[in-house]
């Protein structure tokens, strides 16, 4: 049986494109003892795969040939293994590929009563809905009096940000580029305002949005957003560093803010985070979320593009701009 996968073709200079990648196709493995062949149902899109393209990249520098990282659920075609039977859904660190030979213990089995798998790598999932609780409640504090700032708000962690956030009562104002992207923030997210940076001075709308000044800023970009709410804190105020995107294609020259002193000047801490560091705080996160989920409080989109051939595509619109959380059904 053959898997078609995605592998890293050639290393850019700055952004991916198209060439970055190639689609190939390999034989599979003969199944092993302790082993299950597992036919991958959808793949997750995530920028920290875009962060192991560069030669000095945060996560480390993927080799040249290697097949992309993603995290990916799927469903238990043949096994040699008493823990996973036929049918069962799982989930794992799939690469980029249709279909995967792998040890039974590099899996976790689901249970799809009441949650779709695809749930595990959106709203469930260790890079979305679980950062953004863990970097919310565990790292920020999060409280119900506060005034929330989200950066990236309309992609898939910032989404699961503004959702968790709203639920628990704070005032949630996003950050995200284009007036489709402020439209989706308050027509279907429903938070209290939006701030299109690709067309309004950001520090001024947070000025006029939140007069007090920020109580929490949990952000996914970095650069002149981080210095734009860095001026406009709250007394107490906590920052929270979840991601830079704006930095990720040049992680050699990364540019730090230049407005670091207001963490002072307003007695604000700043503090940044993995979410597999805070592994205790998962259970948590994972029934909060699913309870909302269930009640269908949960409101974040999903776009998924169909073939593994898509992934290069996908990847590539973390850049050129998305709504949500985006995947891959190969």
């Amino acid at each position: 049986m053959k898997s078609c996968k995605v592998i890293f073709a050639s290393r850019p200079e700055n952004l991916p494109e198209a060439s970055t990648f190639a689609v190939v196709e390999e034989e599979l493995p003969t199944l092993q003892a302790g082993q299950v062949l597992v036919r991958v149902d959808y793949l997750s899109i995530d920028a920290w795969t875009s962060t192991m393209l560069g030669a000095g990249s945060l996560h480390g520098a993927l080799p040249i040939g290697a097949t992309l990282p993603a995290f990916g659920v799927g469903t238990v075609l043949q096994s040699q293994d008493g823990s996973l039977t036929q049918g069962d859904a799982v989930f794992g660190m799939f690469g980029s590929q249709s279909h995967l030979v792998g040890p039974a213990g590099m899996f976790r089995k689901l249970d799809t009563t009441d949650i779709p798998a695809r749930s595990h790598l959106g709203v469930l999932g260790l890079t979305t809905g679980l950062t953004a609780w863990v970097g919310l409640n565990t790292i920020g504090g999060l409280k119900a009096s506060d005034t929330v700032v989200v950066s990236g708000a309309a992609g898939a962690t910032g989404s699961c940000a503004c959702e968790i956030a709203r639920l628990r009562g704070a005032r949630v104002i996003g950050i995200a580029g284009g007036a489709d992207k402020v439209a989706y923030l308050l027509n279907d997210l429903g938070i209290a305002g939006a701030i299109d940076y690709k067309s309004e001075d950001v520090g001024e709308r947070i000025k006029a949005l939140v007069p007090d000044g920020v109580n929490l800023f949990f952000d996914n970009v970095g650069g002149a957003i981080l210095d734009a709410v860095l001026d406009n804190l709250a007394m107490e105020a906590r920052v929270v560093i979840c991601g830079a995107i704006s930095q990720y294609p040049r992680l050699d020259q990364v540019t730090g803010p230049s407005r670091y002193l207001k963490v002072a000047e307003r007695n604000a801490t700043m503090r940044g985070f993995t979410v597999d560091y805070w592994g205790s705080a998962h259970a948590e996160a994972i029934a909060e979320i699913s309870a909302w989920q269930k009640a269908g409080q949960f409101r974040v989109r999903e776009e998924v593009l169909k073939g593994i051939e898509k992934f290069p595509e996908a990847m590539l619109k973390l850049y050129s701009g998305h709504i949500g959380k985006m995947m891959v059904a190969p």
